[in-house]
């Protein structure tokens, strides 16, 4: 959580990368930042200048706070804390993209997923199967 925002800190996290050319196999929509956006009532492309022109998270925190209404946080936090990937059907559909959950089909909560699979796609023993994050070029 940051600025009292679940999600926020890894949606600047990936809005840098991306406005680096470094995003690699993560992606801001669809998904949880795009419900960020969608329940806050911002575009993907204001947050970008927002993240664009900080020299520091705070900035973007305090962005955020400018151009939010803050009575829509605990709104927010609590639909990302309980979303989560209940259905069978829908289940399958992220086999490729989370193939962790394969291995624990008792994963049922994104942060849970996202936090798990975030380390399974870097270990070394991963690298070159679906959905393992590709080798980083220097």
């Amino acid at each position: 959580m940051l600025g009292g925002i679940y999600f926020l800190a890894r949606t600047i996290d990936k809005t840098r990368a991306k406005l680096q050319g470094t995003l690699g196999p993560y992606k801001i929509q669809p998904g949880i930042s795009g419900y960020l956006f969608e329940w806050l009532g911002i575009t993907e492309e204001q947050f970008d200048a927002a993240v664009r022109d900080a020299s520091c998270d705070d900035d973007v925190v305090q962005w955020v706070h400018a151009h939010t209404d803050a009575a829509k946080y605990a709104g927010l936090n609590e639909m990302l804390i309980n979303r989560g990937l209940i259905d069978p059907e829908r289940r399958k559909t992220f086999l490729a993209a989370y193939p962790i959950l394969i291995d624990r089909p008792n994963l049922t909560n994104w942060f849970e997923i996202f936090e798990i699979d975030d380390k399974w796609m870097y270990e070394p023993e991963n690298r070159g199967k679906p959905g393992a994050a590709p080798p980083v070029s220097r």
